[in-house]
């Protein structure tokens, strides 16, 4: 009786505690290695090479990102740019949810250009299933060699997922200093098989010192394995006041080199094995070749499972009814949920080919009132 007491005394700690939700955090990274054709409006074209490494940090509540580009020239000078950025929400309030994040950056060109700038915002959604909205405003400020100058401007946007695509439409103001100006945006993106389409534009009104005009990009990444894509590119983009850029257009041609996410349940992990029905010893898991994950996808909670070499990938679980569901392969040895996961604490099991159902690395586990396990997903 005591053993069964402290296991669900355990199990409920786990589900309490932000930091024991199972895949609640997850360690991403990306060395991106590209060769580009860039022309600034007013020069000449240049080549250029460039080397970006990039490293995020996600839970379903909170993300922190940061990111290295180092672009070489024909001439040889050298461009460099350095981003950080990060945001959390709040639970639901109602139907909606509350996100503060910010963004700080620097950047240097041939040695002697430098700007640098760090912003803050405030932003509240309205979440449905497939659709949602938003609203906000940003404040902070910038430097572009010698002094500071104040930035604040107000965003809002309205974005829709549908089946393998998402939308999403955006309004931006900013005043920076003597400079002032209003973005609209649309961008789309697209998952087929190993493919992804994202492509973007937007017309820049309202503006003074910022420039004027349309503006758009295309990228299609073609996955070949699990951790390594092609990356093709071009388009242009418009001067940008914050960060110290000026107008102009690329085509781009690159490697994407992404090692494989690792789950992080630090808490969950370690009282699993008082959660974990088996006795010590017992072999592993029938779906040791799995790993699961929680990731965000346009404000979703979008459940990713990661298996090499297999025909199907099935789940089940409180947000199924216990009906067993396909995913949907979306190329490179992953396969998603097609439907955004609602928030709360998820009971579920994964199986692989119609083999035996189990629980996947990457989740924690929790002993089922059959005598078996069943995995545990956090989703605030």
């Amino acid at each position: 009786m005591r053993r069964r007491a402290a296991r669900r005394l355990l199990l409920a700690v786990a589900a309490c505690v932000p930091t024991a939700a199972p895949c609640v955090a997850q360690v991403e990274a990306s060395l991106d290695a590209a060769a580009s054709v860039v022309r600034y409006d007013g020069y000449v074209s240049s080549g250029a090479v460039a080397l970006t490494p990039s490293v995020a940090w996600r839970s379903p509540r909170s993300a922190l990102a940061a990111s290295v580009s180092v672009l070489v020239f024909e001439s040889g000078h050298t461009s460099l740019q350095t981003s950080l950025s990060g945001g959390s929400s709040s639970g639901p309030v109602g139907p909606l949810r509350l996100e503060a994040g910010g963004e700080a950056g620097a950047s240097a060109y041939a040695g002697f250009a430098r700007f640098a700038h760090a912003l803050g915002r405030l932003r509240v959604h309205a979440l449905g299933a497939r659709t949602g909205v938003w609203a906000g405003a940003l404040a902070g400020g910038l430097s572009r060699g010698s002094g500071g100058l104040g930035a604040w401007g107000g965003s809002a946007g309205a974005w829709a997922r549908l089946r393998g695509a998402s939308v999403e439409l955006t309004w931006t103001r900013l005043d920076a200093g003597d400079t002032s100006y209003t973005d609209l945006q649309g961008r789309a993106r697209w998952l087929g098989g190993p493919f992804e389409v994202a492509a973007s534009g937007g017309t820049r009104v309202a503006s003074h010192g910022g420039g004027k005009g349309a503006y758009g990009d295309l990228a299609v990444t073609l996955h070949l394995t699990d951790g390594m894509a092609l990356v093709v590119s071009g388009g242009s983009y418009p001067s940008d006041p914050v960060r110290g850029s000026i107008p102009g257009r690329f085509a781009t041609a690159g490697v994407r080199l992404t090692p494989r996410t690792t789950p992080r349940s630090a808490l969950v992990r370690q009282i699993g094995p008082y959660l974990d029905p088996r006795p010590a010893g017992a072999a592993a898991a029938p779906l040791a070749g799995a790993s699961v994950a929680v990731e965000q996808l346009d404000g979703l909670a979008i459940l990713v499972v990661r298996v090499a070499g297999v025909r199907e990938v099935e789940v089940m679980g409180d947000f199924t009814d216990w009906r067993p569901i396909s995913l949907t392969a979306t190329g490179a040895g992953r396969y998603r949920y097609a439907l955004g996961l609602p928030a709360g604490i998820h009971r579920f099991n994964l199986r692989v080919d119609r083999g035996a159902w189990g629980v996947p690395q990457g989740a924690g586990y929790a002993p089922d009132e059959f005598g078996g396990s069943v995995g545990l997903l956090v989703v605030p």
